[in-house]
């Protein structure tokens, strides 16, 4: 196995990655003043239309731009450089912008932006007393930046100066339209999460403007940051570094977990977690209390890095992440042991693979002060089943796979400290359940925990366990902290399907919140898991 550390290659081209403006301006333009004038005041109190000039505050500069009006929508101005217009700025590009943000987007043709976003995050603030929002074409004070939103103008000391706005480079609109819708779309949601909650976390605010890109169609509109977070899914989902091409996989991380919780858990978490006032974990716990779901961060964390190896499982796939898979490991000798990894930061993971047939027993074994979340997926023909392996309290766990084709391990740490394991593997002779059920092949699904039906559910949910003969039997359903919510039967079954049923109740006859649950049947010491999403 290989012991792992974040390592990123630094070649020109990811050099001149794209970076978020909005974090540029926080971090490198945070202490150039800005400028200031009343002319802009007096301005404020005209109504505005096409032709209409305004001087423009804008990080870096001593002076005020001259801008001058080229659109007026139901939700925005655009106004543009003067020095850029009919030169690198030309009509049709700002109707065609006005267009997208007010009425039509590649997600919706009968949606804009505007519309989009505030429905999915919630309403923009209004710092300026006009509900529009102020789109700004400006020539950007770095050639890397393709739009920023800045704090500092909708809080300027010049009330005339004061405006819920968005900037854009004018030479990025002219020749890379598509980058800038899409820019214009991450950096709104920047100010509706601003107008929220001002101090958001990065990893969170960042992670939700990258899903305001798909919402609207422009997903990815930086192709880098995806691959090169499956390329390394053990930096740290939470922090955010300093160096702009180090930040690149933290972006396609934060987003696959944004769009990740929006597909699990619905728009409604999405709307919460940006109306909570806590921030970063603490605020996507308080975002699932607000919603009803039982469910935490670390939940969440531990069914994503699942899902991010088991892209094509219907279960625990999403869609934004597609056919693409976190990079994985090779063990390709049987037995073996111990085979060393290390997941360098907290909230990383690390997936390794066995590619092997038959029998096999896989061993885990973590540092004593270290905290895992570790799943074992195993393929059997074009069927795959994630196990939840436990492990005791010295960070020890085992899981057997009977008549599998390939095994892959989940490994994620969740503390601060203790990032290193050990792996161990060997063949194993199964019991005679086992030997009965997967031995030949040629029958190797008499034991299962089936699909559940439906799935989502409201009322209840049908559970079908399919036995190869007489079985000592336990079904219970856990929720997503791994507490155990109710035990659905426990005793001896004779073989054949049995269907079980789940009303969404606890052992005390309790209706349960809304949100994801596990069914977990053991059978004569084999375990077998299904995900249950209950839906009120």
């Amino acid at each position: 196995m290989y012991v792992l550390s974040l390592l990123f290659l630094i070649v020109p081209s990811l050099l001149l990655a794209r970076p978020c403006g909005t974090r540029w301006i926080a971090g490198e333009a945070a202490d150039t003043p800005l400028p200031a004038g009343k002319i802009a005041a007096v301005q404020q109190e005209a109504e505005i239309v096409v032709g209409s000039t305004l001087g423009i505050a804008v990080s870096g500069d001593s002076f005020l731009r001259s801008a001058t009006c080229r659109f007026v929508g139901e939700n925005a101005y655009i106004f543009v450089q003067d020095n850029l217009w009919d030169v690198v700025v030309v009509q049709p590009s700002i109707d065609r912008l006005g267009e997208v943000f007010d009425r039509a987007t590649p997600a919706d043709s009968t949606r804009g932006i505007y519309d989009m976003a505030t429905e999915a995050f919630g309403p923009a603030p209004d710092v300026d007393g006009d509900r529009r929002i102020f789109i700004f074409i400006i020539d950007m004070p770095d050639d890397r930046i393709v739009g920023y939103f800045d704090p500092r103008i909708a809080t300027h000391v010049d009330p005339g100066l004061r405006k819920d706005a968005v900037y854009l480079d004018g030479y990025h609109l002219n020749s890379n339209p598509k980058l800038v819708r899409g820019t214009l779309a991450h950096e709104f949601q920047h100010l509706i999460h601003w107008g929220h909650d001002e101090d958001e976390e990065i990893w969170i605010d960042e992670g939700l403007s990258g899903y305001a890109e798909e919402l609207v169609g422009f997903a990815e509109t930086d192709p880098q940051m995806v691959p090169r977070f499956l390329d390394a899914p053990d930096l740290d989902l939470t922090a955010w570094p300093f160096s702009t091409s180090a930040s690149i996989p933290h972006y396609g991380a934060t987003y696959l977990f944004a769009s990740f919780l929006r597909e699990r858990y619905g728009p409604e978490m999405i709307r919460a977690l940006v109306a909570e006032k806590r921030n970063g974990t603490f605020g996507v716990d308080e975002a699932f209390k607000d919603i009803g779901a039982v469910e935490s961060f670390s939940g969440a964390w531990r069914l994503w890095i699942a899902a991010n190896y088991a892209s094509d499982d219907a279960y625990y796939g999403y869609s934004a992440l597609g056919e693409r898979r976190v990079r994985t490991y090779p063990i390709v000798e049987l037995p073996f042991g111990p085979k060393q990894g290390d997941i360098v930061n907290q909230w990383g993971s690390l997936s390794v693979v066995l590619p092997m047939s038959g029998n096999i027993e896989v061993e885990f074994q973590g540092e004593g002060e270290g905290r895992y979340a570790v799943w074992g997926y195993g393929m059997r023909g074009e069927t795959g089943e994630m196990v939840d392996v436990l492990l005791d309290s010295i960070n020890g766990g085992r899981a057997q796979w009977a008549g599998v084709d390939s095994i892959a391990l989940v490994v994620g740490r969740t503390s601060t400290f203790g990032g290193a394991f050990s792996l161990y593997g060997r063949a194993y002779e199964p019991d005679p359940i086992s030997t009965a059920v997967w031995g030949e092949r040629s029958n190797a699904r008499e034991i299962s925990l089936g699909p559940a039906y439906p799935n989502p559910f409201n009322g209840q949910v049908l559970l079908p366990l399919t036995l190869a003969e007489e079985s000592d039997t336990e079904l219970s359903i856990y929720n997503s902290l791994g507490q155990l919510v109710r035990v659905l039967y426990s005793g001896s079954l004779q073989s054949g399907v049995h269907q079980i049923y789940w009303d969404g109740r606890d052992e005390k006859n309790s209706a349960v919140a809304s949100g994801y649950y596990f069914a977990l049947a053991r059978v004569d010491g084999a375990v077998f898991m299904r995900g249950l999403t209950l839906l009120k």
